[in-house]
Order: C-alpha cells, then structure tokens, then sequence
C-alpha cells in the first residue's frame, strides 16, 4: 500500500461527553493496513469532574 490514508473514528455521545474507538485490528485489516495494535479508545469530557463507566 502506497500513499496517505485519512481515518476518521466515529465519535458516540452525548452533549460534551464522547468517545471514540481510534484503533481496530479487525477493521483496519479488512482496509489494508495490518499493525500490531489491537484496539485503542479514547474518550474526552468537556468539564472537570465528569464521572463516568466505561
């Protein structure tokens, strides 16, 4: 593969609080790109002292 690939994860919230999953081996396998990487998330709160689960 040659070139440059733009990936843009889906964000899932509500309001000032999302997450997103930024890395599947699965996924980016079918897609033509094999890393070893499993799976990474990331989440983000917009105000200091959100508490949330996972």
């Amino acid at each position: 593969m040659q070139g440059v690939l733009l990936l843009t994860p889906a964000r899932f919230g509500d309001g000032p609080v999302w997450s997103s999953q930024t890395w599947n081996h699965r996924r980016l396998q079918e897609a033509g790109i094999d890393a070893k990487f499993v799976q990474v998330n990331r989440s983000w709160s917009a105000h200091a002292g959100t508490i949330r689960g996972l």
